[in-house]
């Protein structure tokens, strides 16, 4: 055997010496297992779709839900005012197709399924990948994966009880004239919190992504504080899109905390540059 192959075997001794179709047959194998996962999830998640729909998707639309209670209590605590007491409008909903109620029945068991199933389809992923990883990349990536399923999670919460109180206030008490009336349909209530809610989630994966730009050497702590003023136009642009409600609120509630995941971002990239020096004078 040859010296450098050798060194490789010793470096990554996870490596199983794959050729590019055994690699095809492992995404294959993993992607085969997500669906599972996400089989299983919406299956157990769909016998309790009437209570989900009733306790999670309608409940941002009463007027205790904890997020309301939060900006009321903070604006009273602010300005000592009860200009942040929203009080949403009576939602009136309908179904305009036959399937109308089944079809979002099964959108918001799958939405479910895949939130609750997010860290296993992320391990599943994690797996993939491994055999490619020297042992301290992979002990370093198991602890990680704790914090990308925090992030998700941090995000998802973080949409569902401020975000979407803040754009149902604004959209439903929105009136372009008094002789409209809105009547919602069901796929839009349970489409607009899925969106919000997973979308957020997604996006507050930032400093995940910035960890893997930098170990591979396409970003640097440099590079990202000197432009950290197009990253902010991006950021916000993105929290437009995140968020569907047009006011301006909403969007600053949730590219506030990107910006701030952004700056840890940058924290993040200093330590794998100090990582990649050490690693370097150790050679």
């Amino acid at each position: 055997m040859a010296l450098d192959q050798i060194d490789v075997d010793k470096e990554f001794p996870n490596e199983k010496h794959m050729g590019f179709f055994d690699h095809i047959d492992e995404l294959r194998s993993r992607l085969v297992k997500i669906a599972y996962i996400l089989l299983v999830t919406t299956v157990v998640a769909f016998f309790f779709v009437e209570d989900i729909f009733e306790l999670i998707v309608l409940a941002p639309f009463s007027e205790n839900f904890p997020g309301y209670v939060f900006f009321c209590k903070a604006g009273r605590f602010i300005s000592n005012s009860d200009a942040l007491c929203w009080h949403p409008p009576v939602l009136s909903m309908q179904s305009q197709q036959i399937q109308g109620q089944f079809v979002s029945a099964f959108k918001m068991s799958f939405v479910i399924g895949l939130i609750f199933g997010f860290p296993l389809i992320v391990r599943q992923i994690w797996l993939f990948v491994k055999p490619a990883l020297s042992p301290k990349e992979i002990k370093r990536t198991q602890r990680s994966l704790i914090v990308v399923s925090l992030l998700f999670f941090t995000g998802v919460f973080f949409a569902y009880y401020l975000l979407v109180p803040v754009a149902t206030n604004f959209l439903l008490t929105y009136t372009l004239s008094d002789k409209i009336q809105n009547i919602i349909t069901i796929s839009s209530v349970t489409g607009f919190v899925s969106f919000m809610s997973l979308s957020t989630g997604l996006v507050f994966e930032m400093p995940v992504l910035i960890y893997i730009l930098a170990s591979i050497g396409l970003v640097t702590s440099d590079y990202l504080k000197k432009y950290w003023r197009y990253a902010a136009v991006i950021i916000f642009i993105i929290a437009g899109i995140a968020t569907p409600s047009p006011d301006v609120f909403s969007q600053l509630l949730l590219g506030f905390p990107l910006m701030l995941l952004y700056v840890i971002g940058i924290q993040i990239a200093k330590r794998v540059e100090k990582r990649k020096k050490l690693n370097l004078d150790d050679e």
